[in-house]
């Protein structure tokens, strides 16, 4: 790390937390959003996927930004963005609306996600980097998670507006805190790309095989994470009689994998290499997944003894899974663009965010009022991710050979 740079890790948890709290917190009350809004599911739904396409939007321009003008300011001016659109999202009166301003907050709240990342790449290296981003990818993993647990309590007493002023005060204190303890940590040695500089750089990134491998990865994973938090509304609350604030517990039981998870990651990092931690975490969440389909389409899913023990260990492997991968990837996919991180991080943001924008999108379209979209969607994607790792164990027993 270079010394001259202190950094508050409780600040950066918050920081790259915030953005998955404001996509989850009030997914327990979607069922009463569609109703008060008088919209269709199909359509309620639709706000948490365009969410991902204001936050792909947000990661492509964020960090470019950040190179330019520091990361200081591009946070201050994210966040000051999606605390305006918070509080207008919790004073519309159409769906139509609420797409909007949604966008808009993914805009703002990207900033948090990208700028964290690129602030811990430009302040640590080799293995404490990927002990930090361990811990990050524990608060990337725990802050949906959260969101259930508390939108559930908020919805369920104070209504669904509710959880867009808790946000809004989110804003307002992260916006504080990072004015008063966030230190500028743009390299003075960064290399600032002009136009022609940035278009080879995304050539060669669009080009790699190894970095499309951790795209499929991290997009494919969170893609699994926003889905379930997206369907399983509907599946455990309207279709089994959940009450929103029991439905929010289940996030307690996501938490508890991805903390283990996380803790896992960060103890072996030092004696396995990122690509067996990856593979590890691959075989957890297909393994899982095919469990979870099979409880389903079996007839075992239901609010009794046999369909819990089977659907929670069953989550608990896919998410603790997705818990292993996700820091590794982060880590390491971005190595070889360490001198043009911001500019590399909106590239690698934007073509994995617009991918699981489309991943949220296709939930949606498959919602059709039964528990069986839910499985074989987490199935599919289990299996792109199994794609993705194959591509970079390729990738890297290419180059090994090269090197030699």
């Amino acid at each position: 790390m270079n010394k001259q740079i202190k950094l508050s890790v409780a600040l950066l948890i918050a920081l790259v937390g915030f953005p998955q709290i404001s996509e989850t917190i009030y997914t327990p009350a979607l069922p009463n959003v569609a109703a008060g809004l008088s919209a269709s599911a199909y359509m309620v739904e639709a706000t948490l996927a365009i969410y991902f396409f204001g936050f792909a939007l947000g990661v492509s321009l964020w960090g470019a930004l950040s190179d330019l003008s520091g990361r200081r300011i591009a946070m201050f001016a994210g966040l000051i963005i999606y605390g305006i659109a918070t509080i207008a999202c919790g004073n519309v009166d159409s769906v139509q609306a609420l797409l909007g301003w949604r966008f808009l907050q993914a805009f703002g709240a990207s900033v948090g996600s990208v700028i964290t990342q690129t602030i811990l790449r430009d302040a640590y290296s080799g293995a404490e980097r990927s002990k930090l981003f361990s811990v990050m990818s524990g608060a990337l993993a725990f802050s949906p998670a959260l969101g259930p647990v508390l939108g559930g309590f908020i919805s369920e007493f104070w209504g669904w507006r509710a959880n867009f002023i808790f946000l809004a005060v989110i804003a307002i204190i992260l916006l504080i805190w990072s004015f008063r303890s966030l230190p500028e940590t743009r390299p003075a040695q960064l290399v600032r790309l002009s136009l022609a500089q940035t278009g080879s750089l995304m050539k060669t990134m669009l080009t790699s095989r190894l970095l499309w491998g951790h795209v499929l990865l991290i997009a494919s994973t969170n893609g699994i994470l926003f889905g379930f938090y997206q369907e399983a509304p509907f599946v455990f609350i309207d279709q089994l009689g959940m009450r929103p604030s029991y439905y929010g517990l289940l996030g307690v039981l996501i938490a508890g994998a991805t903390i283990v998870a996380a803790r896992f990651s960060y103890q072996q990092s030092g004696y396995l290499s990122p690509e067996k931690l990856i593979g590890f975490g691959t075989w957890c969440v297909l393994l899982g997944s095919l469990v979870f389909t099979a409880t389903v389409y079996l007839g075992f899913f239901k609010l009794n003894s046999t369909g819990i023990g089977l659907t929670f260990p069953a989550l608990f492997a896919i998410f603790f899974g997705m818990g292993i991968i996700i820091p590794n990837s982060l880590s390491f996919a971005l190595k070889p663009y360490q001198m043009a991180a911001g500019t590399a991080g909106s590239i690698f943001g934007g073509c994995y965010y617009c991918l699981i924008a489309g991943y949220t999108w296709l939930m949606s379209i498959m919602h059709n009022g039964t528990a069986f979209p839910l499985p074989l969607y987490l199935l599919a994607l289990s299996i792109v991710i199994i794609i993705g790792y194959r591509m970079i164990k390729q990738a890297l027993c290419y180059v090994a050979p090269q090197s030699q």
